[in-house]
């Protein structure tokens, strides 16, 4: 079912997804503006927490081969279309964990505005598949684990934000009142 045309679009979806790139530069932009900063400092966490689970822990606890290391129609696949083959583990997939991370958090911080972030790692995790470097169950556990970060990341963060904000105008407050006071002296 490869054809030039699909192999091109799902290249470019693993491209995206490489190293969680797509989601690392979503962060940085987030992080670049007060108003989206809080978003920006979860995702950035959320990213952190998903490698060291996903990438650092699963895998090597796993070690499963990728299926391409079990097929030469696949590895002869992937030898034509000339991809770099991956070289890690193939349990759970990086790329949809990071990808369903990311657009955990995303459509936690801006609901309906975040949920085309869900698009973006369902076809990066698709990819995954048709360029035949994970199983279905890497895929899947991938992205159920990446939700599961993304959401709690996501739920404790925004806590986590509404009370350094809610700090930041007491010490703000208090400042003020003891200048308005020195002031008066």
């Amino acid at each position: 079912i490869h054809t030039p045309f699909l192999t091109a679009v799902m290249l470019a979806f693993t491209y995206m997804g490489e190293v969680g790139a797509i989601w690392i530069a979503a962060a940085a932009v987030l992080l670049a503006f007060r108003k989206t900063r809080p978003c920006g400092v979860v995702l950035a966490a959320a990213l952190i927490i998903d490698f060291l689970v996903v990438n650092l822990a699963l895998k090597n606890i796993v070690a499963r081969p990728r299926p391409f290391t079990v097929s030469e129609e696949l590895l002869a696949f992937l030898e034509q279309i000339e991809y770099k083959l991956p070289s890690g583990w193939s349990f759970p997939s990086g790329h949809a964990a990071v990808s369903f991370c990311a657009a955990a958090v995303l459509t936690g911080f801006y609901k309906g505005k975040g949920a085309w972030s869900f698009a973006a790692a369902a076809l990066i995790a698709f990819s995954r598949l048709y360029l035949g470097v994970h199983y279905l169950t890497d895929v899947l556990a991938g992205a159920a684990i990446g939700a599961l970060i993304g959401v709690l990341c996501g739920h404790y963060g925004k806590i986590l934000c509404a009370k350094v904000k809610e700090s930041n105008k007491a010490v703000s407050y208090t400042h003020l009142r003891a200048h308005e006071t020195s002031a008066h002296v």
